[in-house]
């Protein structure tokens, strides 16, 4: 007897352990109030394999990855200004070429296999702005160049109960790109994207 009730209170104790560890939360509060630069100037030539240049400005990002919760709360406000700059030169080059310049206000990432309820709240009130200026002649494999600004962006990928996503821009949103590509084998893409407010859901 006294080591079945031994047995139960083991038991007992393993199951609320569970009901615990399922009950996780996680509270994400981010606000930032001044002003955020990147600027990148970059002359880059006779490279033997890939090429990459990155100039990015990001106020609030916030990722979230795991198994299970109860509740993710995310709140993000921004209120300065995201500014992002990449002059490149870039020449012979027989690898593949990337360029990017981003300007972002808020991001949040979420991947969980469960989450009972997911709430995103994100304001952004002041312009996310992104150039990109290049020249780029003689390269064997693809170039890619994207310059882009965003206020809000959250991506969920998760099995739910419930979401709740609320999404405020009040800003002017600028992607600008000028850009000059000559002599490439292989393909050519360029993108300037200006997105105020983005929200995907995927997984249920």
């Amino acid at each position: 007897m006294k080591s079945f009730v031994s047995t139960l209170a083991l038991a007992a104790g393993l199951a609320a352990f569970g009901g615990f560890a399922h009950a996780q939360q996680i509270d994400n509060n981010q606000r930032n109030n001044t002003n955020i630069r990147a600027q990148l100037n970059a002359t880059i030539s006779e490279v033997t394999g890939d090429v990459s240049a990155t100039s990015a400005s990001i106020a609030n990002s916030f990722t979230a990855e795991g198994s299970s919760l109860a509740t993710l709360n995310n709140y993000q406000n921004f209120w300065g200004d995201s500014r992002s700059g990449l002059n490149a030169t870039i020449s012979n080059v027989t690898g593949d070429v990337s360029a990017t310049s981003a300007a972002i206000a808020n991001s949040a990432s979420i991947d969980v296999d469960w989450a009972t309820n997911i709430n995103n709240t994100q304001l952004a009130g002041y312009d996310p702005s992104a150039a990109l200026n290049s020249t780029i002649t003689t390269v064997v494999g693809d170039v890619s160049q994207t310059s882009a600004a965003l206020s809000n962006s959250a991506s969920i990928e998760a099995d739910f109960g419930r979401v709740a996503s609320t999404q405020i821009n009040m800003a002017a949103v600028n992607a600008d790109m000028t850009t000059t590509v000559r002599n490439v084998r292989g393909a050519v893409t360029a993108t300037s994207a200006a997105i105020g407010n983005s929200l995907t859901v995927t997984g249920f």
